[in-house]
């Protein structure tokens, strides 16, 4: 896909986690330490063969990636294009989506947060968006099926975190 055929989103910044008009939160319970999370979520997007329907991914630029850091990401016949808002290691990873191939949203970041509950951890994770405005009541009525995607995704993250563990 060119970057021709990408919609650009509104450029957003961390506070927008916490005023987005929809918001949705989720959180699991990981079989790793919070050091062990935040690597595999931060790590080169190609090594999420655990999100559902991710079929490409990289980060732009040369290491070390932080904050500013572009990512490429491909899924379920969809681009974007992101920027990383947040690199705290171990605790926290956010970005913003800044273009898509899709047109449903104005604007779009999700926060990653990790706190250690034992040996093990516990992943929050927040998808903040500003709909089309055609599109606000389905989106903001659309929870259960985010959140079937997040807790799929987690399944399937924490089987890929034990076999590489």
């Amino acid at each position: 896909m060119t970057e021709n055929a990408l919609h650009q989103l509104r450029t957003v910044e961390l506070d927008f986690l916490a005023t987005a008009p929809v918001r949705f939160t989720y959180e699991v319970e990981l079989p790793a330490s919070v050091e062990v999370v935040f690597a595999a979520i931060s790590a080169d997007p190609s090594t999420w063969t655990w999100f559902p329907g991710l079929t490409d991914g990289r980060y732009e630029g040369d290491a070390p990636h932080g904050v500013g850091t572009r990512r490429a990401i491909s899924r379920e016949g969809s681009a974007y294009r992101e920027t990383i808002l947040a690199w705290e290691a171990p605790n926290r990873w956010a970005y913003r989506v800044d273009e898509s191939s899709e047109t449903t949203f104005d604007a779009l970041a999700e926060d990653w947060v990790m706190e250690p509950r034992g040996d093990q951890s516990v992943l929050r994770w927040t998808f903040a968006v500003d709909p089309q405005p055609e599109l606000a009541g389905l989106i903001a009525g659309a929870g259960e099926v985010i959140g079937t995607v997040f807790a799929n995704a987690m399944v399937s993250f924490a089987e890929h975190l034990l076999a590489t563990a």
